[in-house]
């Protein structure tokens, strides 16, 4: 399921950057996180902190709770 986590933060992730308008090279300046670890994040190969989610929602303008995945969805895919 972590990696279900991951994969599904990461689609949305990708979702919101492009309604931004923004490549993963923008977002990855403003947030000052390597254009690699943002690709590794929207690919979901790797977990994100808590703190690093609260920063790319202010950048992109968007609640936490439009990147986190729906818990419900997510249990209904295991069954």
């Amino acid at each position: 399921m972590k990696k279900k986590i991951a994969i599904e933060f990461g689609r949305k992730l990708e979702e919101k950057r492009k309604e931004k308008g923004l490549l993963q090279k923008d977002l990855s300046q403003q947030c000052g996180f390597s254009l690699n670890y943002i690709g590794i994040v929207e690919r979901g190969e790797k977990s994100i902190s808590l703190e690093k989610v609260f920063v790319i929602a202010a950048i992109l303008e968007c609640s936490v709770h439009d990147l986190i995945p729906d818990e419900k969805e997510l249990l209904l895919e295991n069954e």
